[in-house]
């Protein structure tokens, strides 16, 4: 309103807001090492599918709890991603393509995750057969409930506290298993863009702005690398 000549406001000075850097959550190879010690324990091979799965292939839960048979080809070991599981407006569980197009890829599966995939198949066949479902088409969904309808995405985060509480395990959420992951693939000295090619990020940079700070161990060793590399 100009009734003022100055502003005393105009003259103070603002606290800087301290950015606190959260630290990246994830398991530690021997930590998930035990994580599946535990599942084995258990007894639950759905669980144990879905967890390998996961934690073996980077991929979130909303695309594992997509897949269906037809994307996973066991004999050459890998699984197609293309889809992904999400919840509309009416709560009702959809499947939709995923948001950017470098979601969508093709990634290589381990000999132990192609063995467990496949058991969990005869099981599943075997079991909800009882139930009365046919299971056998390619076109049927990996992870389904007792209905044989699709798991709403909350079930993996019930199952995994269920997990953490009854065995004592560090606490986790399903997507800190894609941090472990990653960092367990650049800890194996696998190049940074594959890493980001498995995990479906758009670009390197995104990997990097992640996980720069995932593992301080490593950077201690780059002195020692260099050198050895170099020879003197």
């Amino acid at each position: 309103m100009e009734i003022m000549k100055s502003n005393p406001m105009a003259k103070t000075t603002l606290p800087r807001k301290k950015e606190e850097e959260k630290k990246l959550q994830y398991y530690t190879k021997d930590e998930l090492q035990h994580f599946f010690e535990c599942l084995n324990d258990f007894g639950n091979y759905k669980q144990l599918a879905f967890f390998k799965a996961l934690a073996f292939t980077g991929c979130r839960k909303s695309e594992i709890l997509s897949l269906q048979w037809e994307d996973i080809d066991l004999f050459n070991k890998t699984v197609s991603i293309g889809k992904t599981l999400a919840i509309d407006e009416n709560l009702d569980i959809i499947i939709q393509t995923p948001k950017t197009s470098s979601s969508v890829r093709e990634i290589s599966l381990d000999d132990e995750t192609v063995k467990i995939l496949s058991r969990w198949r005869n099981i599943q066949r075997e079991k909800y057969f009882k139930m009365g479902f046919n299971t056998t088409s390619d076109k049927q969904f990996v992870f389904t409930n007792e209905r044989n309808e699709l798991y709403y995405p909350q079930i993996a985060n019930d199952w995994l506290k269920y997990l953490i509480k009854k065995y004592q395990l560090p606490k986790i959420t399903p997507h800190n298993f894609r941090h472990t992951h990653a960092s367990l693939l650049l800890q194996a000295s696998i190049p940074v863009k594959e890493v980001s090619e498995r995990l479906g990020h758009k670009d390197i940079k995104i990997t990097l702005e992640i996980y720069s700070h995932v593992m301080p161990e490593e950077a201690e060793k780059t002195a020692n690398k260099f050198a050895n590399f170099v020879g003197f």
